[in-house]
């Protein structure tokens, strides 16, 4: 089984100098890749921590947190790009609907950031679904009031704040083909 290696900074936010206590733990992260590791089992995929250090704080606004594609890129670029992965996990954002964020396809970079959820089983959900949007996978979009559509309802790629965990053979084999699965796991 191809192993994609993630570097994981657990990432503590500040506001004005005043440090937030932290959520994520170096236990935490690995309870939560475990989770990863079982859904991403079934595209015969797996991911291990190359590393996994406690960042220096984010001095941020809360104000400006619930901006996924900002926090991301600020994230980002504190850190050089290497030979992994880089996943940031952070403290649970106010009005952030989404579990994380990720650049799609890895571009410009393989990175993500997960928020907490106080439990693995969620953590590692919304990890997983991360990992998915690096590996070109896009949400999928649900009518609830379609039954034909109930399947797709336990589907890792679910937009929103889903608890699925499916996979269909067609994500697998984008993923398979993916530009980070090649360029680590191919």
């Amino acid at each position: 089984m191809p192993a994609v290696p993630l570097r994981v900074y657990i990432t503590p936010f500040a506001e004005q100098n005043v440090r937030e206590a932290e959520k994520w733990s170096s236990d935490a992260a690995k309870e939560a890749l475990n989770v990863v590791n079982a859904i991403w089992s079934k595209a015969n995929l797996s991911f291990v921590m190359s590393d996994c250090v406690v960042d220096k704080q984010l001095d941020i606004a809360k104000s400006v947190r619930n901006n996924d594609q900002r926090l991301l890129d600020v994230l980002t670029s504190r850190h050089i790009p290497d030979n992994s992965v880089h996943i940031y996990l952070v403290n649970p954002i106010e009005n952030l609907t989404a579990g994380g964020s990720s650049y799609l396809d890895s571009d410009p970079e393989p990175a993500s950031f997960v928020q907490w959820y106080y439990n693995a089983a969620a953590h590692g959900r919304a990890w997983a679904h991360e990992l998915g949007h690096l590996m070109s996978l896009d949400h999928v979009e649900v009518d609830y009031a379609d039954e034909r559509q109930a399947a797709l309802r336990s589907n890792l790629m679910t937009k929103g704040l889903s608890t699925g965990r499916d996979l269909t053979a067609k994500q697998i084999g984008k993923v398979k083909g993916s530009k980070l699965v090649n360029r680590f796991a191919g």
